[in-house]
C-alpha cells in the first residue's frame, strides 16, 4: 500500500466512516493523487476486488452516498445553507460545492480537495512530526504482556511484516517461526489488520488463536462461525470452503499437537491451502518451533504444513534496534536512560521485545519515583 492508499484509508475512509465496500470503491476510484477513474473502470475491478460492485450503475449510486451522506453534514447540523454545499463538521473540514455537478466533475473536485490536504499529510509523516500521544508521567514501557492490537504501538517489525505479504503475494503460505514471547502473536495482528490492503488478491483474513481451541470439535466450530457458514467438516466443509477466498491465521499451531487435535484436521487444512494456483486458504502460522519437528504423530509423513509454509524467522532485535525502541519511547517524555542504563538493558534483554519492554518499564518506574522524591 503506497502513501496516497495510505492517506486515503486512514485520513478520509477511517475518519469520515465509510464501510469495506466504500472504502473499496473510493481506492479504487482514486489510485493515486493523479487519476481519477470512472465508474465504468471501477466496476471492471470486480474480478479481482469482490468487494466492488460488478455494475457501474451500483457504482454510481454508491458514490452518491459517499458524496452526499459520509462527506455531507447531517441534516439539522448547523452551518449547512442548502444541499449545493458541504458545511465543514465541527471537527474536520468539509468537501464545498459538489452536488449540482456531474459525476466527472464532482470526481475531480473531490480529488481536488484532498490532494492539499495530502501534501500536508504526507509532510507531516515525512518529517516525523507526530503529536505527542503519552504525558512525561505515564510509562511508556507498555503493554507488559497483551498482544499489541493498536498498530502505532508495534515497533521494529515492518520489514518482517512486508516479507510476510510478499510471500503471500507470491503464492505461498507463511511460518511465523520464534521463541516464546518474541512478538509473534502481534506480528499476526498487523498481518489481520493490514491484509485487506496489502493482499494483491483479496481475501477475508481470520485470526484464530489456538491456546483457546482445545480439539477438533472446537476448531471447526470457530472457523465456521468466523467464516459465516454452518457448522461442518469434512467433504461438506470442503465444498462450502472452496467457494471462500480465506487468509487463515492460526496462533499457538503447537497447540494442535494436543490429543483433543487429530493429524486430519491438519491434513485437510493442508490440502485446502496447497495444490491449486489460487487455493480457497493461504495460510500464516506461528509456532515456537520448526515445521520439520512439529507433529510427531505425521509418522513418516512430512509435517502437514512442511512444504506449504514458508519460514520465516523472528529473531530478537540487535542493539541499535534496541536503542531506536528507548528513544522513540522516551522521546515525548522528561526521561533519559544513560549510556550505562541502556548497554545493561541490551544484555539483560538480549534483545528480547518483551523482555526488554518490562525492563524499561521497570527502569523508567524507578526515574519517576526519584522525580517523585525531589519534590
Amino acid at each position: 500500500m503506497n502513501s496516497w492508499q495510505n492517506f486515503l484509508l486512514v485520513e478520509v475512509c477511517l475518519k469520515y466512516s465509510l464501510s469495506q465496500k466504500e472504502q473499496a470503491i473510493l481506492l479504487a476510484k482514486f489510485p493515486d493523487e493523479d487519476i481519477v477513474n470512472d465508474n465504468n473502470q471501477v466496476a471492471e475491478q470486480s474480478l479481482k476486488n469482490p468487494d466492488l460492485p460488478i455494475s457501474a450503475e451500483t457504482v454510481t449510486r454508491q458514490m452518491w452516498t459517499i458524496y452526499n451522506e459520509r462527506f455531507s453534514p447531517h441534516p439539522n447540523r448547523e452551518g449547512f445553507p442548502d444541499n449545493e454545499r458541504f458545511s465543514p463538521h465541527p471537527n474536520r473540514e468539509g468537501f464545498p460545492d459538489y452536488n449540482q455537478r456531474s459525476s466527472r466533475d464532482k470526481d475531480a473536485k473531490f480529488l481536488a480537495w484532498l490532494k492539499p490536504q495530502y501534501l500536508e499529510w504526507l509532510r507531516i509523516k515525512n518529517n516525523n512530526l507526530v503529536p505527542p500521544v503519552i504525558a512525561y508521567t505515564d510509562n511508556p514501557f507498555i503493554p507488559l504482556n497483551d498482544i499489541i492490537t493498536e498498530q502505532h504501538l508495534l515497533f521494529g517489525r515492518e520489514r518482517e511484516i512486508t516479507r510476510v505479504f510478499e510471500t503471500l503475494n507470491s503464492g505461498s503460505s507463511v511460518a511465523l517461526i520464534g521463541e516464546k514471547k518474541i512478538g509473534k502473536s502481534s506480528l499476526l495482528q498487523a498481518i489481520y489488520q493490514q491484509a485487506q490492503h496489502r493482499l494483491l488478491k483479496p481475501r477475508k483474513a481470520i485470526y484464530l488463536n489456538l491456546s483457546l481451541i482445545f480439539n477438533d470439535e472446537d476448531f471447526y466450530d470457530e472457523l465456521c462461525y468466523q467464516v459465516g457458514i454452518p457448522v461442518s467438516k469434512g467433504r461438506q466443509l470442503i465444498r462450502e470452503l472452496q467457494k471462500q477466498q480465506l487468509l487463515l491465521l492460526l496462533d499457538e499451531v503447537q497447540q494442535m499437537t494436543w490429543d483433543g487435535f487429530t493429524r486430519e484436521l491438519r491434513q485437510q487444512l493442508r490440502g485446502l491451502a496447497d495444490g491449486q494456483a489460487n487455493p480457497p486458504l493461504r495460510l500464516v502460522i506461528a509456532a515456537s518451533e520448526h515445521l520439520d519437528v512439529l507433529f510427531p504423530d505425521s509418522r513418516d509423513n512430512p509435517s502437514p504444513f512442511q512444504g506449504v509454509c514458508i519460514e520465516e524467522f523472528i529473531q530478537p532485535w540487535d542493539e541499535n534496534m534496541v536503542r531506536e525502541f528507548i528513544h522513540r519511547r522516551l522521546a515525548n517524555t522528561q526521561v533519559s536512560f544513560t549510556e550505562q542504563e541502556i548497554i545493561q538493558l541490551t544484555q539483560e534483554s538480549g534483545g528480547h521485545p518483551q523482555r526488554l519492554m518490562y525492563l524499561c518499564h521497570r527502569t523508567y518506574s524507578q526515574y519517576m519515583e526519584m522525580m517523585k522524591t525531589e519534590l
